[in-house]
């Protein structure tokens, strides 16, 4: 009998750790049961719900829908969060935002000069209607008779080492 006790001791070397190991865990068993309220777990490992998220697309062009401008930076504000988001347009003039549901608005950066001839309004993303669409059509402020909006950005000029600023 003795030398089956001594290999007992040799296979475990913490004999007491076995003990607290158990005692752990039903504290942690009798706290989940606890915590439980209607038949709610207290922890939920289960899936979650896909939250919805809808998108904002669109191009801009310049007059006459005639060509796409691309490199523009153009950005999304949510009215109710004020929070924002920007992307620069592709090569095609296309821009697209993922959005949570809610009201948008939809800004362009504009160059000195330029005036917005056509522009979405305030965006309504909710959840039956995730995909809204918003065109820009841009133009110079010179005869379009548009309503005239102030460059966004900083109006880049260049010199040409005379001393004399080019637009």
């Amino acid at each position: 009998m003795r030398p089956r006790a001594i290999a007992r001791r040799a296979h475990n070397p913490w004999p007491g750790w076995t003990a607290v190991w158990w005692f752990t865990v039903g504290l942690l068993m009798i706290g989940m049961a606890a915590g439980c309220r209607r038949g709610v777990p207290v922890v939920d490992l289960g899936p979650r719900p896909a939250e919805a998220h809808g998108t904002i697309s669109g191009t801009v062009r310049g007059p006459g829908n005639s060509s796409s401008i691309q490199g523009r930076v153009v950005e999304v504000v949510n009215l109710d969060t004020n929070e924002r988001q920007s992307v620069t347009t592709n090569n095609a003039g296309g821009f697209t935002f993922k959005v949570k549901p809610g009201k948008y608005r939809v800004e362009l950066t504009l160059l000195e000069g330029e005036t917005i001839l056509k522009g979405p309004g305030v965006m309504n993303v909710n959840q039956s209607d995730v995909d809204a669409h918003a065109d820009f059509i841009v133009g110079s402020g010179k005869g379009t008779g548009g309503a005239a909006a102030r460059p966004r950005g900083p109006a880049y000029r260049m010199d040409l080492g005379l001393g004399q600023p080019m637009a």
